[in-house]
């Protein structure tokens, strides 16, 4: 899976990234579970879902998937 994220405020700001090297914000990687902070929880339920060039939204951010 592909995915390309832009930032909703500095539109130059895009950043591609795949499964295996998607920001650890994102994913999880340096959280305890449960925690506020996170996101597993999003990256499994809502981002690993989407099908080629759907898209979900963050706060900052519009993640689309790609490929």
């Amino acid at each position: 899976m592909q995915f390309s994220m832009r930032h909703k405020f500095f539109k130059d700001k895009v950043e591609n990234f795949s499964e295996s090297d998607a920001p650890d914000w994102l994913t999880g990687a340096n959280t305890v579970p449960g925690s506020t902070m996170d996101n597993r929880w999003f990256w499994k339920d809502h981002v690993l879902t989407l099908q080629v060039g759907q898209s979900i939204e963050t706060d900052f951010r519009t993640i689309t998937r790609i490929a």
